[in-house]
């Protein structure tokens, strides 16, 4: 799981990777607290490991970085995937949307998207122009 979400958001000029952050720790998180998580996720990473065994004789963990790289190309891009690779594709796409909720849910991660939240705006009453097209003026009242 650690490896899959430095691969999905990995590190980039300033911004650390999903991994960095404790995205794997959110994932065990959502999967322990919404057991409906449990059998595709265990699924996904048996799939992967068989794949990953199939092509390079290898568990997914221990293939090398380009190996690694080549097996999620496989399976990130549902269009574009093999019909052989749909529960790969499946399981990837599960993986993507739990890092990518529990990246942007991080300090980090609020930070990269430049989110600051609801401000309070500075009010400094109706604009003359406005009382004026109500035939009003400011200095009445």
């Amino acid at each position: 799981i650690a490896v899959l979400a430095a691969i999905i958001i990995p590190i980039e000029d300033q911004s650390p990777s999903a991994t960095e952050v404790g995205v794997p720790d959110f994932i065990e998180f959502i999967v322990k607290d919404l057991p409906y998580y449990k059998l595709p996720m265990r699924g996904g990473l048996k799939w992967l490991d068989i794949h990953a065994q199939k092509r390079f004789n290898n568990a997914f963990i221990k293939c090398s970085d380009e190996q690694k790289i080549s097996i999620v190309d496989e399976i990130a891009y549902p269009k574009k995937a093999k019909p052989g690779v749909s529960q790969g594709v499946s399981f990837f796409s599960t993986m993507r949307d739990l890092t990518a909720s529990g990246y942007y849910t991080t300090k980090e991660g609020i930070a990269e998207i430049g989110y600051v939240g609801n401000r309070p705006g500075v009010w400094t009453g109706v604009p003359e122009d406005v009382w004026k097209a109500h035939g009003f003026s400011s200095n009445e009242g």
